[in-house]
């Protein structure tokens, strides 16, 4: 079970556990649920988040691997 924070301490950061960086890490604290008076940790904020491309995107990016690979 996660940890809850008490109401004052939403927006602030503490350190938890991140499993994308595998590590202890500053967490942002977020509201529990709506009209909640919990807080428990949010996104991390030692790395961005994580975006998922589109295929677009994806076929952009491979081909310009491919152009610095092969130039």
């Amino acid at each position: 079970m996660s940890e809850h924070f008490p109401e004052n301490a939403i927006g602030e950061d503490c350190v938890t556990w991140c499993n994308v960086c595998k590590g202890f890490t500053r967490h942002r604290l977020d509201r529990v649920a709506v009209n909640s008076h919990a807080a428990k940790a949010g996104p991390c904020l030692e790395h961005g988040p994580r975006v998922e491309l589109t295929k677009t995107q994806t076929k952009r990016r491979e081909s310009q691997r491919q152009k610095e690979l092969f130039p």
